[in-house]
């Protein structure tokens, strides 16, 4: 048990500052014994477990007996241990006590409750501590005590399971903990996250508790395409904003209570007002880099499709503004740890969780020791909450090593192919093949979704420039598809507004945009309303 030596994360945990210290490159360079480490402090959790017992792997205590005897699992295989467990913490996956219940909305829009243990937390709160230690190595205005922030992000408060635990969001509860430890460096105050308001309601207020801040510098977004949004709410409503700021007044649908709350904090600034109203004067819109001088970071998703459908913002910001990954996980764990600018990929979590690699070809998983760069792979995890073996169903690339820590970059879900009459193409092929148009027609989407008919792969468009040449850059696409063997289809060209309608489909179940990942894969032939021109019609 816990109280018999250091769990690897315990262990992490009180060495973290030597880490820092020393360089971040000392945590990953034995990154392949840290594994074996995590792996044998896991088994020793778990094997005590109900779920040990009815897997056939009680009692096992090495690597080899692990891999023998633990099968591959996805969430379906744990919807019962956990519902037990939220009645009665009584050992169902690990022996480690039940901290609280993460809550996933997830892709499916069904609701997926997680066990969190002590050490599966502190696995988690490691990731966001290196992560942000990192970038305050490379980015002094992380130390500043003025800094201003906004981190766009769900509540985190839900409920309590019938055994007295709390139920999280998984965002929110990585977000609950920033707030009580720095409130001050917020452009909102958390009560904000809390309070019951419409989705429009909730965007033009952030928008305005951001556009009040002049010293507004850095944007935690996981999807910037979601701050797109907030400037367009400002760039509609320029003049009722000042007003508001002005006169201390939120214009939203708030209850009594929540109003009372707020306004507490959202006070009458004349003098911001003033500033404001003198650049709305002067060009008629509030120009980004004059309504926030400072603005110069942005901590977003750079990899996969959210990654290449928010690249359209990043041309409505400052040049000066310099964009890092953030951490790629889930409400299972994290997983990696990005730690230099304009890239997506970073060095395994190696104390969070025990990875394993699946091949795309359906081979025998493989652990990090054996994985080869460059080279695709599913995921698998195996976590200090009670997770054995379990496919994430991300399809994950090598991008190179720290030490003998690979580093990963998430491509696409495994789910999201497309099934060809002559093969079948995942979603990350399409990213690669649309990436290359761009860059050879010197363009950018907003968007682009695959849709299989007639056996060939049809391809939604919608671009981020109303005068680009569509017809050049589908002959470009269908060009580069066929050098990659993809039989293509036809090439609709959506009008603009697609992308956000989109988002707004999927905003159900307490879902923001910001926490969204659109579908790569169209299952239904594209609305003709919103299809602005068709290319290259498939030949019967």
């Amino acid at each position: 048990m816990m109280g018999k030596r250091q769990s690897i994360p315990e262990q992490v945990a009180e060495h973290l500052m030597q880490y820092a210290q020393d360089g971040w490159q000392s945590l990953f360079q034995n990154g392949a014994a840290m594994q074996d480490a995590v792996l044998a402090d896991i088994i020793e959790f778990g094997r005590n477990s109900a779920y040990a017992e009815e897997h056939g792997f009680a009692g096992i205590r090495t690597k080899e007996e692990f891999l023998q005897k633990v099968p591959i699992s996805e969430y379906g295989d744990y919807v019962s241990y956990v519902q037990d467990n939220m009645q009665k913490d009584a050992q169902q996956l690990t022996d480690l006590e039940t901290e609280y219940y993460l809550l996933s909305t997830g892709r499916s829009m069904q609701g997926k409750y997680y066990i969190e243990t002590k050490a599966g937390a502190l696995a988690r709160q490691l990731s966001i501590d290196i992560w942000n230690m990192s970038l305050a190595g490379k980015e002094p205005i992380m130390t500043d005590l003025a800094v201003k922030m906004l981190a766009v992000t769900n509540c985190a408060p839900l409920d309590e399971a019938p055994n007295g635990k709390a139920v999280r969001r998984t965002s929110g509860q990585a977000a609950k903990m920033l707030w009580e430890r720095a409130a001050q460096l917020y452009v909102f105050p958390y009560e904000f996250l809390e309070a019951t308001m419409s989705d429009d309601d909730r965007d033009y207020l952030t928008a305005l508790y951001t556009l009040k801040e002049k010293h507004f510098n850095m944007l935690f977004c996981n999807n910037l395409a979601y701050f797109g949004v907030l400037l367009d709410w400002i760039a509609a409503r320029p003049q009722q904003m000042i007003d508001d700021i002005r006169n201390g007044y939120m214009t939203a649908e708030l209850t009594a209570e929540d109003r009372a709350i707020l306004a507490e904090t959202f006070t009458a600034d004349e003098t911001r007002a003033d500033e404001l109203q003198q650049l709305l004067d002067e060009y008629g819109e509030l120009p980004v880099e004059k309504i926030w001088p400072e603005f110069v970071f942005a901590g977003v998703w750079l990899a996969g499709s959210v990654g290449q459908f928010s690249k359209d913002v990043m041309h409505r910001l400052p040049e000066r503004v310099r964009y890092i990954s953030e951490s790629y996980g889930s409400s299972e764990a994290m997983f990696n740890i990005p730690m230099e600018f304009g890239c997506g990929y970073g060095p395994l979590a190696i104390y969070s969780c025990y990875f394993e690699f699946q091949p795309l070809d359906g081979g025998e998983p493989i652990g990090m020791a054996e994985v080869k760069d460059g080279e695709y792979y599913e995921l698998l995890i195996t976590t200090y909450s009670g997770l054995y073996r379990y496919k994430i169903n991300d399809i994950v690339r090598i991008r190179g090593f720290v030490g003998t820590t690979a580093n990963i970059e998430f491509c696409c879900r495994n789910s999201e192919n497309y099934l060809l009459a002559d093969r079948t193409v995942h979603s990350y092929e399409l990213i690669d093949a649309i990436a290359q148009a761009e860059d050879a027609c010197q363009c950018l989407l907003r968007l682009y979704q695959g849709y299989v008919e007639d056996g060939k792969l049809s391809v939604l468009l919608e671009f981020d420039d109303t005068d680009a040449d569509y017809y050049a850059f589908c002959t470009q696409l269908r060009q580069i598809m066929e050098q990659k063997q993809i039989a293509a289809g036809r090439f609709y060209v959506m009008k603009d507004g697609y992308r956000n309608k989109e988002y707004r489909a999927l905003m159900t179940n307490g879902r923001t945009m910001q926490c969204i990942k659109l579908p790569m894969i169209v299952e239904k032939q594209p609305d003709g309303a919103m299809v602005k021109e068709i290319y290259g019609p498939i030949k019967r």
